[in-house]
């Protein structure tokens, strides 16, 4: 049996509140914009149903305001050190990027604890020393990794340029590799950590996957570079043909191949955005597809993203935010909303799905509402 996620909101009725709250967060200097957090999200919670129920968001206005008066005052800190103190700068600066993976450990289980689904709350349990190991201790050492290889390639290439041109060549590929083996990580860390009540979320991410998706995504690239390189290559003949044709006609030309460089860079921005949703769909449908909602009856997940589905989704609401110079935003977020809910499914009869909340830990709520005010959340889907 498949429950599809469903998202009942409609554009002109989310338009009401994030005008409100623009316009409160405005008259109040931000202050209000805590109650416009809480607001939305409650909006695009209450509106997602799965099986007959629906989501429910339960942070307060207050939780959010603290956070953020906290993260305010510690920005105006860095800003003031750094007009008048820069070494200080410089030290609050590694301060916060040795502070970063407990902050996205404790946003996660902010967003997490402030969700329910059957008056039952979600959790999230990742430990901090994992977090510490994803975020920033094995980047750190695949970051001193890929250096050394470049500078012993750098090294070599002096004096045999032939063995050094091949060792750049392997330090590429062992950069795409750590590439793909951190992004692996951090999804691996996240998947596992969530908890719906009494029951663990498992998966088993296998780097191969990652691998072979940004693989296909760059081939992906290099065809379509190289069909608009030949198509580039005919207008740029057939032009100059026609301008050594007809010289009155230069003036008009130039105004052609500024057209043609304006068609050119679009062409290259549809591609890259093609490639993006290729690689975005395929990771989300292959980590949703991994994952399990462990008990009795086990749940698993499943994604059902298309390429031309995202990259339409994405292309019509860019172009509805041009047109509408911002002001299609709300219908932009309920779009969205409505189109990942429908690609995203829960395998079972949840008839049967039976779970336990536990009580949460209070003494880290403080810290997870300051976590959750830095906004460091990395999605997977």
């Amino acid at each position: 049996m498949e429950n599809q996620v469903r998202f009942h909101g409609q554009g002109r009725e989310f338009f009401g509140i994030w005008i409100v709250n623009i316009l409160l967060s405005i008259v109040t200097l931000g202050i209000y914009s805590a109650w416009a957090t809480v607001r939305t999200n409650k909006y695009f919670y209450g509106n997602t149903e799965l099986a007959g129920d629906r989501f429910d968001y339960h942070a307060t206005p207050k939780q959010i305001l603290i956070g953020r008066i906290i993260a305010m005052i510690c920005v105006l800190i860095w800003m003031v050190a750094s007009q008048f103190f820069p070494p200080v700068a410089v030290g609050l600066m590694v301060f916060g990027i040795v502070l970063a993976p407990w902050l996205l450990r404790n946003n996660a289980r902010f967003d997490a604890r402030m969700t329910s689904y059957r008056n039952v709350r979600f959790d999230f349990a990742g430990t901090l020393k994992a977090a510490y190991g994803v975020f920033l201790g094995w980047p750190a050492l695949c970051y001193l990794l890929i250096g050394g290889a470049l500078f012993f390639s750098f090294s070599v290439v002096v004096n045999n340029p032939v063995v050094g041109g091949l060792l750049f060549l392997l330090t590429f590929v062992l950069a795409f590799v750590v590439y793909a083996w951190v992004a692996s990580q951090i999804a691996a860390y996240y998947l596992n950590g969530y908890r719906y009540g009494n029951r663990e979320f498992h998966a088993d991410v296998e780097l191969k996957a990652y691998i072979k998706t940004y693989l296909l995504g760059g081939l992906l690239w290099v065809g379509m570079m190289a069909v608009l390189l030949l198509i580039t290559s005919l207008a740029f003949g057939i032009n100059s043909l026609a301008t050594f044709q007809d010289p009155a006609a230069l003036d008009g030309g130039m105004s052609q191949w500024q057209v043609m460089i304006f068609v050119i860079y679009g062409l290259m921005a549809l591609a890259a955005m093609i490639v993006n949703g290729f690689i975005r769909a395929r990771i989300r449908n292959y980590l949703f597809g991994q994952v399990t909602v462990e008990g009795e009856p086990a749940y698993p997940l499943a994604s059902r993203m298309t390429v031309a589905g995202l990259v339409g989704l994405i292309l019509s609401n860019v172009l509805l935010l041009i047109v509408t110079l911002g002001l299609a935003r709300p219908w932009v977020k309920v779009r969205t909303a409505r189109y990942l809910a429908g690609v995203t499914y829960i395998i079972g009869d949840l008839a049967l799905l039976q779970a336990e909340g536990e009580e949460m830990a209070q003494g880290a709520a403080i810290a997870d509402e300051v976590a959750n005010a830095f906004d460091l959340g990395v999605g997977i889907g």
